[in-house]
């Protein structure tokens, strides 16, 4: 048994030492968080190569409303994530059969969560109906839309404190306006 950080598998038989289980993974992947590593780490141990699909911006607008961060950066966060070999940039919202025969991949991994399209349709159903679909536990407590959520209740907070503030409403009343027309 040789173990390879991340999971661990058989070399006993030459088949088994020569074939490498591909992995694929896809999503927006926006405002990385734990829950997006903690669903990477688990999709690589159930392989050997971690393939990563990161959805164009256009394409989450679409489907979910706009990213918070733009493909781009989406792309080197994934990047930076230690259990992902390889990125594929602008990968399709549904996941095909074609999808994953182009890259070699034998299956594809999602969390226990249910991804649709704007009309409805499970984004995984193609792959699923031809078995090559296999789920990961979901972390629970932490998502994109709740770390949004956060952000908001906590900005909205933050202002209608220092709004109390004198100093602070007559620095910022002067915000965006034209300087001679504050003289």
């Amino acid at each position: 048994m040789i173990k390879n950080g991340v999971g661990s598998y058989d070399c006993g038989s030459p088949e088994k030492r020569k074939r490498v289980v591909r992995v694929w993974c896809d999503g927006c992947y926006d405002m990385v968080h734990y829950g997006h590593s903690n669903q990477l780490r688990q999709a690589r141990s159930m392989g050997d190569y971690l393939i990563v699909g990161v959805h164009t911006d256009e394409e989450i607008a679409k489907h979910k409303g706009p990213p918070v961060f733009t493909q781009e950066e989406r792309y080197k966060m994934v990047r930076a994530i230690k259990w992902v070999d390889e990125v594929i940039e602008g990968a399709p919202y549904v996941t095909t059969l074609e999808t994953l025969d182009k890259y070699n991949c034998d299956f594809c991994v999602h969390g226990d969560d249910i991804t649709l399209t704007a009309d409805g349709k499970d984004t995984y159903e193609e792959v699923k109906t031809a078995g090559r679909y296999r789920e990961c536990k979901r972390t629970q407590g932490v998502s994109t839309t709740d770390l949004v959520g956060r952000m908001l209740l906590m900005t909205k907070a933050h202002h209608s404190n220092i709004e109390k503030n004198s100093d602070y409403q007559q620095h910022t009343d002067n915000f965006g306006k034209d300087r001679k027309s504050t003289r």
